[in-house]
């Protein structure tokens, strides 16, 4: 059962509905995930059963891609469309060159103010519990990286301009705050109005199954042996191998790799799983 579930979250779940589902259908309380969806998103959910739960810090720093709509508009608080609005525009024209500009300047970001309606924590608070008591508090931008932001559509109906997007993006970057930047670089307020995550680092959403899918027999998408095998590796002589076992550090004298490692002993037996901590390599996983 130890490994990696993918899974294509529904609307209005939360990751931890999700998580809690998991739990419940395959008979263990070891269940994480590596990467929250909100509930208005939909799409892949990396879900982490047993001894997998210790490969959460290292898959949640992966890049993650969507596809999205941002409606044109109107601005809410939470960013998307769950929200309140705030701010409409009621009559106004929006060119293919307009969006592409903004287009530009979005992909040229380095830096972030995320929503206040989010759980990223200041003086200990989330800050979606300072946005509950409409209290106001200093938050400060976060670095980001968007490896990519492309149009997908433009089209217009009775309630307005609506633009497709597809995006590749790092750890920590929310779309939400991006349609809402969208929306200010072209100077009409705007919302993100869908989203659906398409993949996580190495993970598709295609190779994903639905909750409904899972059972207690139900084998995982990925087993913790087979993710181990897409990793570099090292094979350590016999003394290295069994202060492995003891959880010994390793450094650049057994591998300069920048990812993580599968370790081996002489007898090419995958033992135990490392990841780059400053200038050595610390085990996470002994398999």
């Amino acid at each position: 059962m130890d490994g990696i579930y993918l899974i294509n979250k529904e609307k209005d779940m939360t990751s931890h509905d999700v998580v809690n589902i998991l739990r419940r259908k395959l008979k263990t309380r070891q269940i994480g995930h590596a990467g929250t969806l909100d509930p208005m998103a939909t799409g892949l959910l990396v879900v982490l059963v047993g001894k997998a739960t210790k490969l959460s810090d290292l898959l949640l720093s992966e890049k993650k891609a969507y596809t999205g709509t941002i409606k044109i508009g109107y601005s809410t608080d939470s960013y998307d469309f769950t929200g309140n609005e705030i701010l409409r525009s009621e009559a106004f024209e929006l060119s293919k060159r307009e969006i592409n500009e903004a287009i530009d300047q979005i992909k040229a970001m380095e830096t972030q103010l995320p929503p206040m309606h989010s759980a990223i924590k200041v003086n200990g608070k989330k800050l979606y519990e300072y946005a509950r008591k409409d209290q106001t508090v200093e938050v400060q931008k976060r670095p980001i990286s968007i490896e990519s932001f492309e149009c997908t559509s433009f089209t217009k109906d009775d309630f307005g301009y609506t633009v497709g997007f597809k995006s590749i993006v790092s750890k920590g970057t929310y779309i939400r705050s991006i349609a809402n930047d969208f929306g200010q670089l072209i100077g009409i307020p705007s919302h993100l109005s869908s989203l659906n995550r398409t993949a996580s680092g190495q993970f598709d959403l295609k190779d994903a199954y639905t909750l409904d899918d899972v059972n207690e027999l139900t084998i995982p998408s990925l087993s913790l042996e087979d993710y181990a095998k897409t990793l570099d590796e090292v094979i350590l002589s016999d003394y290295l191998s069994k202060l492995v076992r003891n959880g010994i550090r390793l450094d650049e004298r057994q591998t300069t790799s920048d990812g993580p490692i599968l370790v081996k002993n002489n007898f090419n037996v995958a033992i135990a799983i490392y990841i780059k901590d400053g200038k050595t390599y610390k085990p996470i996983i002994q398999l």
